[in-house]
């Protein structure tokens, strides 16, 4: 594929999940988040877009650069214990929903579990790690979920594996709140409260998440950048 045609893609990916940026509430379907480095995997990957139902902007950042340049109102929102993740788990708690949680190493899952059911008092009805031997282990996966109607499937492999299972799991006929959520659980085995006071307050959680992940570096000083040319180009190309 030329380099034109790589943008013609990622600008036509882009196009159709913009349309989908909200404000969050608690809504069923497929709900993930966008960061520079999720956009830019949504951009190369083919049929993921079209089927996630509500889209959330992740990072002051790319907030500021959704206000400015696209003339949008939205606050940054994550599947983090900053963020949402206290008010989808009060949901599940509230509503006595059942819930299944995917991602991460199983060492990792089961330490994310048990706190996950101390901190919210529920239990959670199904957890599995987010590693599949085949094809046919996934859409038995897929399969089980959705005989068992659990109602809030939280899933976590990275962009765009999570978001490509929700999708499949919807389209298999589960009509249930679906939440990708990235490393959350992965931060969530490793401390409890992941990010200290003083890196949340001032917005800067990125640095901490360098400190504790040094091979994000990449990601926030090479692939961020990236980010940055490829959208502001796509602003200039729309207008």
């Amino acid at each position: 594929m030329s380099q034109k045609e790589q943008a013609e893609k990622r600008n036509g990916n882009w196009k159709v999940a913009f349309t989908k940026v909200q404000d969050f509430t608690i809504q069923r379907g497929v709900n993930s988040f966008i960061n520079p480095f999720s956009l830019l995997k949504l951009g190369e990957t083919n049929n993921v877009v079209n089927g996630i139902d509500h889209l959330y902007v992740d990072g002051i950042s790319l907030v500021k650069f959704f206000n400015f340049f696209l003339k949008k109102s939205v606050s940054r929102y994550s599947f983090d214990d900053s963020s949402i993740a206290p008010v989808v788990f009060k949901f599940v708690k509230d509503n006595n929903l059942r819930i299944a949680v995917l991602g991460t190493t199983q060492e990792n899952l089961e330490k994310s579990v048990g706190i996950l059911e101390k901190r919210y008092d529920f239990k959670v009805s199904y957890s599995r790690n987010g590693f599949f031997a085949g094809e046919s282990q996934r859409k038995e996966i897929i399969q089980l979920i959705n005989q068992n109607e659990y109602d809030v499937v939280v899933c976590g492999m990275g962009t765009p594996l999570q978001e490509k299972f929700l999708i499949e799991l919807k389209e298999a006929g589960w009509k249930g709140y679906g939440y990708t959520c990235g490393g959350y659980l992965h931060q969530l085995a490793t401390k409890e409260k992941y990010y200290p006071k003083f890196f949340d307050k001032l917005n800067i959680r990125w640095i901490y998440r360098i400190y504790d992940e040094p091979k994000l570096f990449h990601r926030y000083f090479v692939l961020y950048p990236l980010f940055a040319f490829y959208f502001l180009i796509y602003c200039i190309k729309s207008n």
